[in-house]
Formats: structure tokens, sequence, C-alpha cells
């Protein structure tokens, strides 16, 4: 910014000062992380404490930048859904970090035998062969996936140090009664999903608070593209300034858009629309 004093007249420097101070919320955006990746090792999830802290910080920091260069151009008014859009990213990020950690997600797990009620609609024991079949007609080709989702949920136990009783022991025999090449694509699924539950922002993205949030970053993210696009003058700010602001908001946008995309064709959106579907059966 004190360069551009030094190249430009002041008032062209008030100009630059205010659209570079309109980046700052994007530092938000990007240090949210993307919805496939939060945490590379268990022990990362420990550390939501240093992230929470870490998100303290850049607010404040990002928040003293918009308060610091606050003038009546529009550009102030238009950082703020940037703002929203960072702060929903980052927040999201340090949840599933915090949601994560071994005691909270030990303590998420329950007791219970049976951690999804829901799941009851699809499987039936036999007191005799202990043998769980699929409700015929439902599934189609979604059948692994579902069975898959059922072992991995009493799978996850093992992650948070618990120990495995009777009625969950008996999702092996899904495995047992496949072929091998079957069970291994079983398997594969399973292991995704936990992948998914522990080290991806899955546990709020396909949530209903979630799709809310993403839906609000969308729209934030698009809207201030365009309002950027219709109300810029391009005469009153240096062209490299412009061409980043472009970039920054495209590359908002897109993210967006590639988070819906992975959101609409993951498998945990056939498991809720599965789960629909049986409901209304």
């Amino acid at each position: 910014m004190a360069s551009n004093e030094a190249d430009c007249g002041q008032v062209s420097s008030k100009a630059a000062d205010s659209l570079q101070a309109f980046w700052a919320p994007f530092l938000l955006l990007h240090l949210g992380g993307p919805d496939t990746i939060t945490a590379y090792s268990l022990e990362d999830n420990e550390l939501w404490l240093r992230h929470l802290l870490g998100l303290i910080v850049e607010v404040g920091v990002a928040f003293y930048v918009f308060l610091r260069f606050w003038s009546s151009n529009v550009l102030t008014l238009l950082s703020i859904p940037v703002f929203i859009t960072g702060i929903v990213k980052y927040g999201e990020r340090t949840w599933v970090l915090w949601s994560s950690s071994s005691k909270r997600f030990k303590d998420s797990l329950g007791s219970s035998s049976d951690p999804d009620p829901c799941f009851d609609l699809f499987y039936e024991y036999r007191p005799v062969s202990l043998r769980l079949e699929m409700k015929p007609g439902i599934y189609g080709e979604n059948h692994n996936l579902v069975q898959a989702y059922y072992s991995h949920k009493r799978l996850l136990y093992l992650f948070a140090n618990q120990i495995i009783d009777e009625k969950r022991y008996h999702s092996y025999d899904i495995i047992k009664r496949k072929s091998a090449e079957d069970a291994f694509k079983l398997v594969a699924i399973e292991l995704g999903l936990i992948y998914d539950v522990l080290y991806t922002k899955a546990a709020i993205v396909y949530s209903g608070i979630g799709i809310s949030l993403r839906c609000i970053s969308f729209i934030s993210s698009v809207s201030a593209l365009v309002l950027f696009s219709i109300i810029i003058d391009m005469h009153s700010y240096l062209q490299i300034d412009i061409t980043v602001t472009y970039l920054l908001l495209a590359g908002a946008v897109l993210l967006e858009i590639y988070a819906f995309t992975v959101l609409f064709s993951s498998d945990w959106t056939k498991l809720w629309l599965i789960k629909f579907k049986v409901a209304e059966h």
C-alpha cells in the first residue's frame, strides 16, 4: 500500500488501499481449506485449540484491516459477504477438528450397540443364523454402499479405543458372505467413509447445518463477484489490483462450485437419498 502512495496521487492511493483491504477476508476463506481434508493424522485433530486460537487471531487481523480502511466506498460493504464466507470456512475446519478429537469423538459414539437407529429400517437380524439381509427392491446398485455404511458405523468404535461388542461384531457377516471381489469393493467404500469422518469436513458438510452454510458461502461469493463487476470503476484503481481482485473472487466462486460438485456426487449424499427413500416405504 505504501508503494502505491509513492507511485500515484493521494486519491489513487486511497482507492488502492480500499481495494487491497478488500483482499483481507480472502485470507480467512483459504485458511479454512477444502472440504476434502482437515487433518493429515489423527493427532492433528487434538490440535483444535491451536486452530481456534488461529481463527480468533486471523479474524481479528482481518477485522482490523476492515475497520482501518473503512470508508463510504462501496467496496467496504462488498467485503461483508466475503468476510462471512471466510469465517464460515475457517469456523467449519475448527469445529470439525474439535468434533474429531479423541474425547469428543468417543463421546459422540456413545455406548449404544446401534449408533444409527435410522438403519434399523435397512436391516433385520435373524436370531438363528445372525445373518444380515437387505430389504429387496430399494437399493439397486447402492447395495454395497448401504452395507459399508452399516459396517463403518461399528468399526468407528475401534478408533475410539472401544471394544466391539457381539452385535457390532456381526457386521463381519456381511463380508464373509461375499465373493473376494465384492468384499474388497465393500471394504474400499467402508474405508472411504471412515476416512471422511476422521480427516475431512464430512461431519458438518453432510448435515442440515452444513448444507445451509454451503449455500450461504456460495451466495456470498457469487454476489461479491457480480457486484464487484458491476460497481468497479476501472479508472480509479491500478490494473494489477483489479486483476488480482478478479482472480480472488473467481477463485472463491470456483471453490464453491467444486464443493457443491463434490457434495452432490458423494457417497454421503447417496446415503441421505436412500434414507429418504426408505422412510417413504
